[in-house]
C-alpha cells in the first residue's frame, strides 16, 4: 500500500501493513531529528505541527 500526499509536488511513502484491519504505519521525521514509525491515524497530527513524511 502507498500513502500519497500532494501539497507542493508529490511525496510517495510506503505504508507498512500491520496485519490489522485498516492498519498500517509510515515513517515520519519528527522535529527534524528522529525517524518514527507511526500508525496512520497519528500521521496527520504530526504533519500539522511541522513533521514530514519519510525518514530524517
Amino acid at each position: 500500500m502507498l500513502l500519497v500526499l500532494t501539497i507542493a509536488g508529490c511525496v510517495v511513502v510506503p505504508v507498512r501493513n500491520s496485519g490489522k484491519a485498516g492498519g498500517g504505519t509510515a515513517l515520519v521525521c519528527h522535529k527534524g531529528k528522529k525517524t518514527m514509525e507511526l500508525p496512520r491515524e497519528a500521521i496527520q497530527a504530526h504533519l500539522n505541527h511541522g513533521d514530514y513524511l519519510g525518514p530524517c
